[in-house]
């Protein structure tokens, strides 16, 4: 029997007005009403999720506690903590590059709110209120591995413990009223797809860091950085958002990746073009 806070869900994605999504999908991949969560018989190497509680607060640091109540206060105190941490540091070099110069005015100006408006909507900067009303935020992003018994495990990199593989089977259990994408990349042989996870897993043990703009640097990883970097590195360089420059502005989030078009939709618990922050 479906419960009423679910039907509730449903209605509230139901109400929703279709906005076109900025990556090919197949629209076979849609789930219905009550698939939240993939199969893993659909899961193949180097694939990846994407979690997401449709009914709470979304963060931008993956935990592997439980989320708290006060989890977005948390996150805004931790956020303008590193983000003057890292004010100081470029205030302390005697000579910043244009890139640089431009990343310290964009977070001198920037708040919470609206880091979050672009890191987890992927909003771009100069868009209207108007034009992220609908967008889906997720937070997080994991690269499958699958074993030689055929069993899932998920790399990620998560905040206190850095990058690590936990058991598909765990990590879906702390995860019970998540609803998960499972996307792959488009037009690679499966060969190319294994390749992903196990540059992955050479990171293993590594630190979380979070504001750290160089997605070739494999000293730190936050989340989406480490999916970025075990493509670029696995595949021949290859950038899977378009832009081969590892150098950026501003941070390579979960969204992006759900949004490139140089990656397919296997699984959505929802249409991603009628997807919101609910």
């Amino acid at each position: 029997m479906i419960s009423r806070r679910r039907i509730f869900k449903i209605a509230a994605l139901a109400s929703l007005a279709p906005i076109l999504p900025s990556c090919a999908k197949d629209a076979s991949s849609e789930a219905g009403p009550e698939e939240k969560q993939p199969d893993p018989a659909l899961f193949q190497n180097g694939d990846f999720v994407w979690p997401k509680n449709p009914a709470d607060y979304v963060p931008y640091v993956a935990r592997p506690e439980p989320q708290r109540p006060d989890q977005e206060a948390l996150d805004e105190a931790l956020w303008e903590t590193e983000r003057k941490e890292y004010l100081r540091s470029l205030s302390g070099q005697s000579k910043l590059d244009p890139l640089d110069e431009e990343r310290k005015s964009l977070l001198e100006k920037m708040t919470f709110r609206e880091f979050l408006d672009r890191y987890e909507s992927n909003r771009q900067r100069g868009e209207t209120t108007k034009t992220q009303i609908r967008r889906l935020y997720v937070g997080h992003v994991g690269i499958l591995e699958i074993d030689a018994e055929h069993r899932p495990w998920v790399i990620e990199a998560v905040w206190k413990v850095g990058v690590r593989r936990i058991a598909y089977s765990q990590w879906i259990e702390q995860r019970k009223d998540d609803w998960v994408w499972l996307g792959r990349l488009n037009e690679r042989s499966a060969e190319d797809r294994d390749k992903i996870s196990a540059e992955a897993s050479k990171y293993l043990g590594r630190p979380y860091k979070f504001f750290d703009f160089n997605l070739n640097d494999d000293s730190g990883f936050y989340c989406s950085k480490l999916v970025w970097l075990s493509i670029y590195r696995s595949l021949n360089q290859f950038a899977v958002d378009g832009n081969e420059n590892p150098r950026r502005v501003f941070w390579f989030s979960p969204k992006q990746l759900l949004s490139a078009k140089a990656v397919k939709h296997v699984f959505d618990p929802a249409p991603y073009r009628m997807s919101a922050p609910l």
